[in-house]
């Protein structure tokens, strides 16, 4: 599988908004204001991971559900994945003061990547299968160069 382009920037942006969090969390703006202990030192771990897992998948531009490459671009998705489970676990037996944490939705990420750059794939493949096809014909419309 080719390297991503376009799934590289969703990486990059979703990353992005996570380091964004991560900075509010350590300055404890907004929400993470009145937020301390070990809940907040896991989540702001949390917090770390998802964020330098989503850079790498941009960063090597072969995402968190590769068919080739690094280890961690081949299984970066279950590690993802058990990160999310630990900020839910944190959530589930810390105080209330956490709030919601925004991470859940984050486990989709990888393979709606995936999805989105396989169709892009299909749609270039049979662009340029038209394209062979449509030059066949007109080769063959032509008359013979003398």
């Amino acid at each position: 599988m080719p390297k991503l382009k376009l799934g590289a920037a969703v990486y990059a942006v979703v990353a992005i908004a996570f380091a964004v969090e991560f900075v509010r969390m350590i300055r404890h703006d907004g929400q993470w204001s009145g937020v301390h202990g070990w809940e907040f030192a896991a989540l702001l771990i949390v917090a770390a991971l998802t964020t330098a897992l989503l850079a790498l998948g941009a960063v090597t531009r072969r995402g968190l559900i590769a068919d080739d490459g690094p280890w961690i671009c081949r299984h970066g998705w279950i590690v993802l994945l058990g990160v999310v489970a630990c900020a839910l676990a944190v959530q589930l037996i810390g105080s209330e003061e956490l709030g919601i944490w925004p991470s859940p939705a984050i486990v989709f990420l990888p393979h709606f990547v995936r999805r989105m750059h396989e169709s892009y794939s299909d749609g270039v493949s049979e662009g340029e299968r038209e394209l062979e096809i449509r030059a066949a014909v007109r080769d063959e419309e032509l008359p013979p160069a003398r």
